[in-house]
């Protein structure tokens, strides 16, 4: 089964650097989108999180020590048409009563175009996602993603 994957923007930035959300040394991140490109699943976003994404890639970019890593999300994914699946519709509003932390709600109205599998390692937003059944969405720690994408 191939899955469709919405990734938190915290999960591309932990991704190329290889840590995970205390600072540690963790590829789970890296070797989640690689396995999403390898067992040919795909990344859903809409317009507003692929800026998202440039923002903190080109950010991240301009660090010496993160540039390959930078390069290659570049080049495996954000230039990537077969990986990367940008969403045409405008994402709706929230539901009236969800509630979930602001600085995410972008994230949570790009997933209810289509509903794929969000990835958050954000405590707070995966709580609030699963939480609530009038989002229609599941999310998942970046390791429960890591499981689901060894799956061919």
């Amino acid at each position: 089964m191939k899955h469709r994957f919405l990734l938190d923007v915290m999960v591309i930035y932990f991704a190329i650097q290889e840590k995970n959300d205390r600072g540690e040394a963790d590829e789970t991140c890296a070797e989640l989108i690689r396995l999403i490109g390898a067992n040919c699943h795909s990344i859903i976003v809409d317009r507003v999180l692929v800026e998202k994404y440039q923002e903190h890639v080109s950010r991240l970019f301009k660090k010496p020590p993160l540039l390959t890593q930078a390069s290659a999300f570049i080049t495996e994914v954000l230039a990537n048409s077969s990986k990367l699946m940008v969403e045409s519709a405008e994402a709706p509003e929230l539901p009236a009563g969800v509630g979930v932390p602001k600085e995410d709600e972008y994230v949570v109205r790009a997933g209810l175009i289509s509903n794929p599998i969000v990835v958050t390692a954000e405590r707070r937003l995966l709580t609030a996602i699963n939480s609530q059944a009038g989002l229609h969405l599941k999310a998942v720690s970046p390791a429960e993603a890591l499981e689901l994408a060894k799956q061919k």
